[in-house]
């Protein structure tokens, strides 16, 4: 017998190796899904105010990526548009049950690769939350100055330095 942890209602990890568990399933957002990410958000984040413009900014003038379950339901996402030459992300946002499943890091991780690919030198970030600096400085993130009552976040993730030069060195 296959020992479980319950997670929530949608979601069951095995403790087995080689033992298949209902997995998150990674996608990228677009305006269609703006709906459901403003359930998510409204969820997530219940102070968040004019959500469903900041959210269409975000997806018209950047992007975003979610984690649904199998039956759909968005557990947890991040979005991200262009600021001074990099990308400013927004606070992950995770539905409560979710919680401490490592959904927002695994994010952070693929907007990073993104970020990378698209020869992005630096994303940015503004938070609010003292409490979650800790989170974000383990992700290599680090404070830069403040905005708006906001510790401003900076993390170099690539840039020139990742072209390959046609000259040999």
């Amino acid at each position: 017998m296959t020992k479980q942890t319950m997670l929530s209602k949608n979601s069951v990890i095995a403790h087995d190796p080689g033992i298949a568990y209902q997995a998150a399933r990674l996608r990228s957002a677009n305006l269609q899904d703006l709906n459901r990410l403003e359930v998510l958000y409204n969820k997530a984040r219940p102070k968040s105010r004019n959500l469903e413009s900041r959210i269409r900014a975000w997806l018209e003038h950047g992007g975003s990526l979610y984690l649904e379950n199998q039956c759909g339901k968005i557990l947890s996402a991040v979005c991200w548009a262009e600021h001074n030459g990099g990308w400013r992300v927004d606070r992950i946002a995770t539905l409560p049950s979710e919680r401490g499943q490592a959904f927002g890091r695994w994010l952070m991780t693929k907007v990073e690769a993104l970020a990378i690919r698209h020869n992005i030198p630096e994303l940015s970030l503004r938070l609010d939350r003292k409490d979650l600096l800790p989170y974000y400085e383990r992700m290599g993130y680090r404070v830069i100055g403040k905005e708006d009552h906001c510790n401003l976040l900076q993390k170099r993730v690539g840039g020139t330095w990742q072209i390959q030069s046609d000259t040999p060195s």
